[in-house]
């Protein structure tokens, strides 16, 4: 009964996925009932897909010091529209070149815009380490607010809050984020695991890492009507790990 074991490797995290797919069918595992998705569950399941996405991209680019930071705007500051808002954060973004430029640093960013509930307009970016006061200097339209990412590595639940945030004003930008070019998207290794057993249903990590116990998933899907197991290991601080 073959199955496919995915992982992903992102920082100090690794994603595993394992499910049974049409590609390989799962002899003796009994197939539950299969439906169509409804719109609206497909607009979820594409929202789950953008946040794992990004999960992946924050976990892969940004460790413990990097910031996220949310920059605002004073009333008579606000931009009219989208555009103006696209441009506010564009010229942001080039004076903040030059600042990293100056210390022979590069700036790695992801940017997503959002419109609050009361009109308030915010830009939410994710940047590598630089002194506050030059932040605050990029952006004379408003103040910022800085959070320093923890040492823990997994950054899922900032990933989810800003595609909540994103999802509320899609209008607002053509994509769910934006970022530099310069970040790494990691490729999972897939492999295909002839086995007379069904998978294990309870996640087992790898030396030097333990499991992020929210981030276990499992169950049939009700859209493929197969079995999968979903969960996230986080490597423990200061332990090396030797690569397989």
């Amino acid at each position: 009964m073959p199955y496919v074991r995915k992982e992903t490797v992102a920082g100090k995290t690794v994603e595993v996925e394992k499910y049974y797919t049409y590609k390989f069918k799962a002899k003796g595992v009994k197939r539950g009932e299969v439906r169509k998705s409804t719109s609206e569950e497909q607009e979820k399941i594409n929202l789950k897909h953008a946040e794992k996405k990004l999960r992946i991209k924050i976990n892969a680019n940004y460790e413990e010091g990097d910031f996220h930071m949310i920059s605002d705007y004073r009333k008579n500051e606000r931009p009219l529209d989208r555009k103006e808002m696209r441009e506010d954060a564009d010229e942001f973004l080039r004076k903040l070149r030059k600042e990293y430029k100056k210390q022979g640093k590069e700036l790695k960013y992801i940017h997503v815009m959002e419109i609050g509930s009361k009109g308030a307009m915010h830009h939410h970016w994710i940047i590598n380490c630089i002194d506050t006061k030059i932040l605050q200097k990029c952006w004379p339209k408003g103040r910022i607010k800085v959070f320093p990412l923890d040492e823990t590595g997994q950054y899922g639940e900032l990933a989810a809050y800003l595609i909540k945030q994103t999802s509320k004003t899609k209008e607002l930008q053509s994509k769910k984020w934006s970022c530099s070019k310069n970040l790494i998207t990691p490729e999972p290794d897939i492999e295909i695991i002839s086995d007379r057993e069904w998978f294990r249903n309870v996640p087992q990590p790898k030396k030097g890492y333990y499991i992020d116990k929210n981030s276990i998933q499992k169950g049939i899907s009700e859209f493929t009507g197969y079995g999968y197991l979903r969960y996230t290991m986080i490597k423990i601080s200061g332990i090396e790990v030797k690569k397989e």
